[in-house]
């Protein structure tokens, strides 16, 4: 899932650079050229964010997610509950579980700000921007200069006062879960996983010149791809800028999952065109109605299967069955793509739409 600076526009239109093929001129060969050599010189380096992964837990622990793509991995909070029980730890976080989670299922907002650690790069930073916030009651105008923009910001995820004192408490909770659980958890498993990080960015440094002209013509040139301990198929992506771009997909428990964050990627990756082909292909009172709203998730499934045949094809059939077992669902010994397309199923219309502008994207091939 996306959340954009430049807002509801990419829900009403994907604005692709366009790279036609046959008729294009030297001049315009010449600047595309240019344009994707310098794209390529970007890393989108493969890294772990410990403050991503301690604010994700927080809502992990919080909620039941009954998605049928997960956005936590599955059968974490259960692992984690157990683990906790072993270590006979209590935090602030089991303490003020109740009145964090009665505040979040009053206050619809609260589920956006999922987002937040993604603006930020580290756990001092965010404790900075949201004591701004706090000390300024959600006001920019009355806050300290240096953090007006910060305050701004998260006052756009959190406008209440019932928000903030949900953002109050829960930066609190999760600051004594910190000290007396998950940095040990965090840091334990980044000791243990670590060859499988190196392995996961060899194998995608090698893969990402196939994506690079997709990237390029979605105004998503560089950014960093997060590999969380958290998330599940349901990644959590921040569109910034095309410099700008910050995908949170999951970590693998294994050299057997080493291809499931190029499955995250490329789900992440496509959901500005797949939101736009819902949105394109919806009547005012789908998207009114919610029914607009209940493809996306879908879309960004497909869409992502779509990308993967065209650029990375070996990769399409892990890809569909990964998701599959996502949505809890058995894939087939044999060809899996009936039971994908049967599991996650999308009308015609934003099905065909999605391939155009996947293709658009892609220069025609």
């Amino acid at each position: 899932m996306h959340r954009s600076l430049r807002g509801a526009a990419l829900l009403a239109a994907v604005v692709l650079t366009g790279c036609a093929t046959g008729g294009m001129g030297s001049r315009a060969a010449r600047s595309q050229a240019a344009s994707e050599a310098a794209a390529a010189a970007r890393a989108w380096p493969v890294v772990t964010r410990e403050h991503v992964d301690l604010w994700l837990h927080g809502y992990a622990m919080l909620t039941r997610d009954a998605a049928q793509v997960p956005v936590f991995r599955r059968g974490y909070r259960d692992s984690i509950e157990v683990r906790r029980r072993q270590a006979n730890v209590l935090t602030g976080l089991d303490a003020n579980h109740t009145r964090l989670a009665t505040l979040m299922a009053q206050n619809s907002e609260i589920a956006g700000a999922q987002f937040l650690p993604l603006y930020f790069d580290s756990w001092d930073q965010m404790i900075q921007a949201t004591g701004a916030f706090l000390q300024a009651e959600g006001n920019p105008r009355t806050a300290n200069p240096a953090f007006r923009a910060q305050v701004a910001l998260i006052a756009s995820m959190l406008p209440t006062a019932q928000d903030r004192e949900w953002l109050r408490l829960f930066t609190q909770s999760l600051g004594d879960e910190s000290e007396h659980f998950f940095h040990r958890y965090w840091t334990a498993q980044q000791e243990q996983r670590g060859p499988l990080v190196v392995a996961a960015d060899s194998l995608w440094m090698s893969l990402r010149p196939r994506f690079q002209r997709f990237l390029t013509n979605t105004h998503q040139l560089d950014g960093e791809l997060v590999l969380s301990l958290v998330i599940g198929g349901e990644g959590r992506t921040l569109n910034a800028s095309p410099q700008h771009n910050v995908m949170v997909v999951g970590l693998p428990e294994s050299r057997a999952g080493l291809d499931e964050p190029i499955y995250g990627f490329a789900h992440e990756a496509v959901q500005s065109i797949s939101n736009a082909a819902v949105f394109q292909n919806t009547t005012a009172a789908d998207q009114r109605d919610g029914v607009a709203a209940g493809y996306g998730p879908t879309a960004a499934v497909r869409g992502g299967a779509m990308l993967l045949a065209r650029v990375a094809p070996e990769l399409a059939d892990g890809f569909m069955r990964f998701y599959l077992g996502q949505a809890g669902v058995q894939p087939p010994a044999g060809n899996v793509e009936a039971t994908f397309v049967g599991t996650f199923p999308l009308p015609t219309a934003i099905e065909a739409s999605m391939s155009r502008q996947i293709d658009t994207a892609l220069g025609g091939t």
